[in-house]
């Protein structure tokens, strides 16, 4: 891989998700977070690559288009949100490099491993390939979409032109979403798809685990230092069985099964307990705003994987009820509602052509 190919990666995976999550937050109480700004990017594009995708799988439009499409809508909706945040993010930036608050040794020496655990799993994800027999359909869906230049036309199993869509599998069409990646970032779909990718899939997954550790612990550096080191041991330590998140995550984060049970559905509870949550009266008006990011995030769980558009509904849903029962606060639950209206879709959709 080049220098200009991970450049390409790191514009691509982190530097437009980044800007373009400036817009979400920008009037919510974390509209200073990077972190922030990069987990819900994630969710706002996932949010269109699903609407790009679904309509170009019944238009039968090419991938070429979805790419050049999806291209233009990233770029102006990254540029809009440097625009409108350039102040916050040199007020960010010019923070971190003065260092004004004081860090005792102690904090740095926790900090400094945490990342240091999160280094050493994203390390040994570029290094060192793990297949997995699923591999046999998603990349090479994937595979398939770059070189015949089209959506779910081909059986990757075959090669032969499909009768029937694959219902299972066309509604969630994430290896379609990496097909348009490996394309932008220029490289091959199996190096993408095992080296480059995991990266910033990983990078992503502890983004959200750190805006867990600032919810329950607010500014407590040590606890949530604390945090981020137990959730890195227990993900390494976890591949005692085939079905657990830290195997998911660590070894088979390029399918979208993985994404959802790693990612979203961490980040839509994380959403869900700001918006729906017992919070101070300071907060609130702020952290209501914060429901577009819901809406993305739920329409971003319909991208990875089938099983995403029923089970970050029901936690949505859960949540909606405990707070309609506990709180008796039913406009919040209309907009938890509102939320999952695009998952209700999708499922009536799958019921039909199944």
């Amino acid at each position: 891989m080049q220098p200009i190919n991970w450049i390409y990666a790191l514009l691509w995976l982190l530097a437009v998700p980044a800007a373009a999550g400036m817009v979400l937050i920008k009037n919510t109480d974390k509209g200073k977070s990077i972190c922030f700004a990069v987990v819900c990017g994630y969710a706002g594009l996932f949010a269109v690559a699903q609407i790009l995708i679904i309509s170009a799988i019944f238009l039968e439009a090419s991938l070429t288009v979805v790419i050049w499409i999806y291209r233009i809508i990233a770029l102006l909706w990254a540029a809009v949100g440097l625009v409108l945040n350039f102040r916050n993010l040199r007020e960010k930036i010019v923070g971190i490099f003065r260092g004004r608050e004081t860090v005792k040794i102690s904090e740095r020496f926790l900090f400094f491993t945490a990342i240091l655990l999160i280094a050493v799993q994203m390390a040994v994800a570029a290094l060192m390939v793990h297949h997995d027999a699923d591999d046999s359909f998603y990349v090479a869906t994937a595979s398939t979409s770059v070189y015949t230049d089209s959506i779910f036309q081909y059986n990757p199993y075959t090669g032969s032109i499909y009768k029937n869509l694959p219902s299972r599998y066309v509604l969630s069409p994430f290896p379609v979403y990496e097909a348009i990646l490996t394309e932008l970032v220029g490289v091959d779909v199996p190096y993408f798809v095992y080296t480059v990718f995991p990266v910033f899939m990983i990078l992503l997954a502890y983004l959200v685990y750190g805006l867990w550790a600032e919810l329950l612990f607010g500014t407590d550096r040590k606890q949530r230092a604390l945090f981020l080191i137990f959730i890195s041991v227990v993900q390494i330590f976890s591949n005692y069985s085939v079905y657990t998140a830290g195997t998911f995550l660590l070894l088979r984060i390029w399918q979208g099964k993985a994404v959802l049970a790693g990612i979203l559905l961490p980040a839509v509870a994380f959403m869900c307990a700001r918006l729906m949550g017992r919070r101070q009266k300071g907060r609130k008006v702020q952290e209501s705003r914060g429901w577009p990011i819901l809406f993305c995030l739920l329409l971003a769980a319909c991208l990875v994987s089938s099983m995403g558009i029923i089970l970050s509904m029901l936690m949505v849903g859960l949540y909606a009820f405990v707070c309609g029962v506990c709180a008796r606060n039913w406009k919040v639950v209309g907009k938890a509602l509102f939320c999952c209206m695009p998952n209700l879709i999708f499922a009536v959709i799958y019921i039909v052509i199944r």
